[in-house]
């Protein structure tokens, strides 16, 4: 890797290539066609330039000049605004507060459970009636296009990540099968979605 003090004019991304956190960041970056480079990051061989940066080994990391940011949820919407076309968030205030809202849910409760579930490439039989659970809540809210609008957004962003994994791992929805299926569908063909699929998630 060329020498990182002489790419601060490029916005660079160091991820995870298994990580619902990094997942769905790259795909905020792919939605709106930035010019990132994205980088892959090996957690058993993290160079001291890489911890230099994020000397806690917390990634994903975004480094955009002299700005450091590792927190996806910061990170994703100081795109959001930094490029703000498309917009991932709404314009009325009372419908981003309740993306907000939904999307502090995903991240202290859904991104947990998953992570404690899975192992070894395995999810445990507890988690997966849970989020079966958690996918119908959003049944009503999802069932048109995407959350709560017709409009991709980052709730569609932080959602993603899980319902790829669930999918891959061969999690069995009954009940409004089609609603989540459909929904799901409409998120992998897009293409930025299968643009921002690492080799280890494509191979889940």
């Amino acid at each position: 890797m060329t020498s990182l003090a002489n790419r601060r004019s490029a916005i660079l991304l160091f991820s995870l290539p298994d990580c619902l956190h990094s997942h769905r960041t790259r795909l905020v970056i792919k939605e709106k066609e930035i010019s990132a480079e994205l980088h892959e990051i090996d957690v058993t061989n993290i160079s001291e330039e890489i911890k230099s940066i994020s000397p806690y080994d917390d990634f994903p990391t975004l480094v955009d000049r002299e700005l450091v940011l590792q927190n996806s949820r910061v990170i994703i919407e100081y795109l959001d605004e930094r490029f703000p076309h498309p917009p991932l968030l709404p314009v009325d205030p009372v419908a981003r507060a309740k993306f907000r809202l939904a999307l502090d849910r995903i991240e202290h409760q859904w991104y947990p459970d998953f992570d404690n579930a899975y192992q070894n490439g395995v999810l445990d039989e507890t988690f997966k009636e849970k989020i079966k659970s958690y996918f119908l809540e959003i049944v009503p809210l999802i069932s048109d296009s995407y959350f709560m609008s017709e409009d991709f957004g980052l709730v569609d962003c932080s959602l993603a990540p899980l319902l790829w994994r669930t999918r891959c791992l061969g999690l069995e929805i009954t009940e409004n099968k089609k609603i989540i299926e459909d929904y799901s569908d409409r998120i992998f063909n897009r293409e930025s979605f299968q643009a921002s699929l690492t080799e280890t998630e494509r191979d889940m």
